[in-house]
């Protein structure tokens, strides 16, 4: 038995009849849509007017706890300089002799670039394309296509990416090349390196459940 209704055997009283429904039942569903999206609205306003005193207390408090973590490690950096030299660093890491439980506390850092980056950047692509101009191997190629990666500038800010110079400089020993190695020390002398927030980050091994292994929990706050 078929239930598909055939239209054309209706009356024009029930095809009106039949046309009213389906539009009632089209701004029903629209209403109920405008409804649900309004009520979700609210439901995430309460979310955050639940939550958001909490938050910004906790930031307070992490604020405060970070600020005197920087205060008690200046006696363990004086004696860290004294032992090994000053150098400058970002960020200071204390691990436990056992490897259990580890700390770092640093200062986030933006790198921009000056400018001059540009003339290194020539110099490492003029050595690329002198050994593509001695070997035309498709490893050659590839490795003029990986420069490329490297050296390519960020869409958003028009700069190079300050990590992939660094992936970049792993390959000096492999060339061995002047002009390879004086274009990677005019783009690192090009860098512009600004410390922002603070923050701490480290974990510890814990043991959650005695019938399972211990777990390494990880954590980190900025500031």
């Amino acid at each position: 038995m078929s239930n598909t209704l055939d239209i054309s055997k209706l009356s024009a009283e029930d095809k009106a009849a039949l046309m009213a429904e389906l539009e009632n039942n089209a701004k029903a569903e629209k209403q109920k849509k405008k409804e649900d999206r309004k009520a979700f609205k609210e439901l995430t306003a309460d979310f955050v007017n639940d939550n958001i005193d909490k938050l910004i207390n906790h930031n307070d408090i992490t604020g405060i706890l970070i600020e005197q973590l920087f205060k008690e490690y200046k006696a363990v950096e004086t004696i860290k300089n004294d032992l090994y030299g000053r150098s400058h660093q970002d960020n200071h890491t204390s691990t436990l002799p056992d490897g259990s439980a580890s700390i770092t506390i640093g200062h986030n850092v933006s790198i921009k670039f000056d400018g001059t980056e540009s003339a290194g950047v020539e110099k490492i692509k003029n050595f690329i394309i002198s050994l593509s101009d001695e070997d035309s191997s498709s490893k050659v190629k590839q490795l003029a296509k990986m420069v490329d990666t490297f050296l390519k500038l960020n869409p958003k800010t028009g700069m190079l990416n300050p990590s992939k110079i660094i992936e970049l400089s792993k390959l000096r020993d492999d060339f061995l090349n002047e002009e390879f190695d004086d274009g990677l020390d005019i783009i690192f002398n090009a860098q512009i390196r600004t410390q922002n927030s603070m923050y701490v980050s480290g974990w510890k091994y814990v043991q959650l459940d005695e019938d399972k292994p211990m777990q390494k929990l990880t954590f980190r706050f900025s500031v």
